[in-house]
């Protein structure tokens, strides 16, 4: 359902992904129309901290909307002085006029340099340290509530990775008060996305049980290449298919639902490039930004996030918590967006004198 007013989420060179990408899925999702306004007047595409391009809608500038929310992620420090003088007028004029202003990381910088207190409407400011906690920075502003509670869900990972595909999920499931927990192949790893992001596998699939989850969320990029070589990662979503629960996939994750025996006789969608894998394999493949078949829940690419997220969310309020949860208490999910080193793949060789080669993560100091 569409919602009144506009958003603008400001961006500047050097953003911090998921200090921006969330509000702009979360802010779609839940029905607003979303600016992106770059703090640059070249009109030119603007590269995030890992490489992630996002091509603007127009200039702060020369937006003559007023918009009800503006949103201003951190961003690399070196321009900050010039940032702050291109977008104070705006932030100004906008601030007068009623619009809720709300700042995270180097963008509350931007806010102090030009005289603003970010703040919501009850007068608490309207901040987030990071990326950790902008989520809950944003479902205030949308007064959302946690209607997850209860719920446990995974969120698969493997190296290769697609960045928003893996993360908002998570986040927002989080935000919605679910356990959500990374697993991959082996706990504690560092698995890398495409570009570089790292996240911490908090669980691995084959020291967990498949009934304590209400869900699995399988993202895409490159990795479920790699998903599909562990047997635990496919049999962990086998069962979760098997007694019911929520298996949600993304984009190249049809290749899991493939190798899990789980897509034939299944109405489902994925990502263009791998339609015929997921057709012989027997699933009954349609182009829709999400397709819901019973329990299964699939979307093509990361612009269908906002609607694959929404309805994972609601198919899990509608259950509720399964039952048949193991004596086992699960620990806390440790995983976070937040990193000190950046990530990269680097090839092991698989033997003596093979031409072999795998690729394992190594830490990359920022």
């Amino acid at each position: 359902m569409a919602r009144e007013g506009t958003v603008a989420i400001l961006v500047g060179d050097g953003y911090e992904e998921l200090e921006f990408w969330y509000p702009v899925l979360r802010f779609r999702e839940a029905g607003y129309d979303v600016a992106v306004l770059s703090l640059t007047d070249d009109g030119e595409a603007v590269i995030g901290r890992r490489g992630y391009p996002v091509v603007p809608n127009g200039t702060v500038g020369a937006f003559e909307e007023r918009p009800s929310i503006v949103v201003l992620p951190g961003f690399a420090t070196e321009r900050l002085d010039e940032y702050a003088d291109r977008a104070g007028p705006s932030l100004r004029r906008w601030a007068d006029s009623g619009a809720r202003l709300a700042a995270s990381g180097t963008g509350v910088e931007v806010l102090v340099a030009c005289g603003l207190e970010a703040a919501d409407e009850s007068g608490a400011p309207a901040t987030a340290e990071g990326a950790e906690q902008v989520p809950a920075l944003v479902e205030s502003l949308l007064g959302a509530e946690a209607t997850l509670r209860g719920t446990t869900v995974a969120v698969l990972c493997e190296n290769q990775y697609q960045e928003l595909e893996l993360w908002y999920p998570l986040l927002r499931l989080r935000a919605a008060g679910a356990a959500a927990y990374t697993v991959g192949p082996k706990a504690g790893a560092m698995y890398t996305s495409k570009l570089g992001y790292p996240v911490v596998s908090d669980l691995a699939a084959g020291d967990v049980d498949a009934a304590d989850f209400d869900a699995v969320v399988i993202p895409g990029g490159h990795s479920p290449e790699g998903m599909r070589r562990s047997a635990d990662l496919l049999d962990f979503v086998r069962k979760l298919d098997e007694g019911g629960r929520i298996v949600a996939a993304i984009c190249h994750a049809g290749w899991v639902l493939a190798s899990a025996n789980i897509a034939r006789g299944r109405r489902l969608t994925c990502v263009p490039i791998i339609r015929d894998d997921v057709i012989n394999a027997g699933g009954d493949y349609v182009d829709e930004q999400v397709v819901r078949d019973g329990n299964l829940i699939t979307s093509r690419l990361p612009s269908d996030l906002p609607i694959f997220s929404a309805t994972i969310v609601e198919a899990l309020a509608q259950r509720g918590p399964s039952d048949g949860r193991s004596a086992a208490a699960l620990p806390e999910p440790t995983s976070n967006p937040a990193y000190a080193t950046a990530a990269r793949l680097v090839p092991l060789a698989v033997g003596v004198a093979s031409a072999n080669y795998t690729q394992i993560s190594a830490p990359v100091e920022l």
